[in-house]
């Protein structure tokens, strides 16, 4: 959403398509953002980091030890499959790929000057640039298109098969994702990221998590407190009560 204000002045010169899931020779990639400008297309892997990292060329490293594979290994991969599928469709426009990071809160020590990546204070600068007053051509809008033609929107449906008992119980840091396997109090520590986490709003991502992976099961306080792991129950049914609507009644209560 920030980068979506940051390029809004950008709509009159370009078309932009967002979170497009596409395909070539039976790869999938994701695009964050694709900006398609009179003779030039530009795609943008938006990244949220917070906190000062050290940049390496494989890897991220932060001030905690914590590693993360280097954001731009897969936008390289990305960029080249978006070029192959653009030959396909018989487009020869150049394709330029950055990591933009939108929060004003990260930092990034030691990155070359000549690496593709926006940090907060170039992003806006960067795109003031590209105001050429070239609008788009009809050639432009029929490649925006077919490339929302090709846009597979059930693609986060084809997951392997799984059960219930061979996935792992916890509650995820709201910042990287991680399971805390362990919770108490309003707020805690993740021991992954160093982030402080709200324990409310972990669990109701976790109760989320469990609709979308299982949406024919009743959402119920017990079957909540196993999967969100190893915590007081009444604090489930607190979130359950203030988050959901109840159907039924005792043992056969369920939440909506």
């Amino acid at each position: 959403m920030r980068f979506d204000e940051l390029i809004e002045k950008l709509k009159e010169y370009c078309l932009i398509l967002n979170d497009l899931q596409l395909e070539i020779r039976r790869s999938s990639f994701q695009i964050d953002t694709v900006l398609i400008f009179f003779g030039k297309i530009i795609i943008c892997e938006i990244k949220n980091y917070e906190g000062v990292h050290y940049w390496g060329k494989d890897k991220f490293t932060k001030l905690n030890g914590v590693i993360m594979e280097n954001p731009d290994l897969q936008l390289q991969k990305t960029r080249v499959r978006l070029e192959l599928l653009l030959l396909e469709l018989g487009c020869k426009m150049e394709v330029d790929a950055f990591v933009v990071y939108v929060n004003p809160e990260f930092t990034l020590l030691g990155a070359p000057a000549d690496e593709q990546l926006l940090l907060p204070s170039q992003i806006s600068g960067y795109f003031e640039n590209l105001h050429t007053g070239a609008k788009p051509t009809a050639e432009q809008k029929k490649l925006a298109d077919a490339l929302v033609k090709l846009h597979k929107p059930d693609y986060p449906s084809k997951m392997p098969k799984y059960r219930y008992n061979q996935l792992r119980k916890g509650i995820p840091c709201t910042a990287c994702g991680a399971l805390l396997g362990t919770f108490s109090g309003h707020r805690q520590t993740c021991g992954n990221c160093g982030k402080k986490v709200n324990v409310k709003k972990a669990i109701k991502n976790s109760i989320e998590d469990f609709r979308l992976l299982f949406p024919n099961e009743p959402v119920t306080s017990a079957h909540m407190t196993d999967w969100c792991g190893i915590g007081r129950r009444d604090r489930i049914f607190r979130v359950l009560r203030e988050e959901y609507t109840s159907k039924g009644s005792g043992n056969a209560r369920y939440y909506e």
